[in-house]
């Protein structure tokens, strides 16, 4: 029995010695995980042809009304061409936008409707923001309305602003745009009287674009 039992026990020790060496083995076989690698992310590129939406929101006043002012939301498209130098962006938009801001005063009201304008755009690439400054012709329709009758105009005028834009993926971007713009008198004829009136304007607006 003694014998018998000094045997289990020393075939015990052997086994688990040998599964020890063997587990110890399968450790050592096991593949190192190959060690990451950073890669830069790739610069975006302001280069090509973009058109976009926007949300804006206008406060301005007309000259016909004196000291009031009006304010309100109103939304346009926009497009473009961009090309890019090093960290410099140049390029081309237009915009068409309605704004129907709505300014009286002493029975006198002049209301702004459909608006747009042709600029330059010249901006500096942060990668991946572009930060510009944008300048050119607007153009606006104004309404002047008192109780002698009605009469309204295309306004001719210049805008200039700033703004910073983002890539949001590969080619869907993001922005935000202040303007001031400046539309030109003309006169307007309400029931055999001459009336002058401009209008201008401050402008914060929101965007998305598709770049192509």
């Amino acid at each position: 029995m003694r014998t018998l039992t000094t045997t289990l026990m020393a075939s015990a020790m052997a086994l688990v010695a040998f599964q020890a060496a063997h587990a110890a083995d399968v450790v050592d076989e096991v593949p190192a995980a190959p060690a990451a690698e950073y890669t830069e992310p790739a610069a975006k590129n302001w280069s090509g042809a973009y058109v976009g939406g926007t949300v804006d929101w206008h406060h301005g006043q007309a000259d016909a009304t004196g000291n009031n002012t009006s304010a309100g939301f109103g939304g346009g498209l926009y497009g473009g061409y961009n090309v890019q130098d090093g960290q410099m962006v140049y390029g081309g938009e237009a915009d068409i936008n309605y704004a129907g801001n709505d300014s009286h005063s002493s029975g006198r009201r002049v209301q702004q409707g459909v608006n747009g304008s042709v600029r330059g755009r010249v901006g500096v690439d942060l990668n991946p923001v572009l930060v510009y400054g944008t300048a050119g012709v607007a153009l606006g329709n104004a309404e002047l309305k008192t109780p002698a009758g009605s009469d309204d105009k295309t306004l001719v005028g210049w805008t200039a602003g700033v703004g910073a834009e983002t890539f949001v993926t590969d080619n869907i971007t993001a922005r935000a745009e202040y303007r001031y713009t400046d539309y030109a008198s003309k006169d307007f004829r309400t029931g055999g009287t001459t009336v002058s009136s401009g209008y201008d304007e401050h402008s914060v607006r929101l965007g998305m674009g598709v770049k192509f």
